[in-house]
């Protein structure tokens, strides 16, 4: 009887789709929808082939993949999806705020170290004190720098 391997390996299917869909990290689901998988694939390699058992995991796989969408789209509509889901929004009313224009203006600029770079520390670009953090590299006070990107509120540098 091959029903109840297929089964386990549907069910080992959509525990992993569970594990990287719904539940972050690795193990909750993850771990027992990987066994179920191989016993079922186990059982049926012991009772016929492994080409059998390759055959009816296949099989599993084409008729679970649209059940499990299907299912996982309704789940993130109920009640108790929406407790595993984070539906907020940052909104700069409530005080979130995108990089300051005046650092997205300085990509490309020029300055000077004013502080040794250990990779943090401050420049004097175009003027203005800005802190800044280079991509690793030290840089020591009053060596030319460039502004390459910014990142929120993180200015990042390489020196010329």
């Amino acid at each position: 009887m091959l029903w109840v391997p297929t089964i386990l390996i549907a069910l080992g299917i959509l525990l992993v789709f569970v594990e990287i869909l719904i539940l972050p990290g690795f193990g909750a689901a993850g771990v027992p929808g990987i066994i179920l998988f191989c016993v079922g694939i186990g059982m049926i390699w012991i009772e016929s082939s492994m080409k059998t058992a390759l055959i009816y995991a296949s099989v599993a796989l084409i008729f679970v993949i649209p059940i499990a969408i299907f299912s996982l789209s309704i789940i993130r509509e109920s009640p108790l999806g929406k407790t595993f889901i984070l539906n907020t929004a940052q909104k700069s009313e409530e005080g979130f705020q995108a990089a300051p224009q005046e650092l997205t203006a300085l990509v490309g600029k020029s300055g000077k170290a004013v502080t040794p770079l250990r990779p943090a520390g401050v420049a004097l670009i175009n003027g203005q004190r800005v802190d800044i953090v280079t991509q690793g590299e030290f840089v020591e006070p009053e060596t030319e720098i460039e502004v390459i990107q910014v990142e929120g509120s993180r200015v990042i540098v390489r020196s010329l």
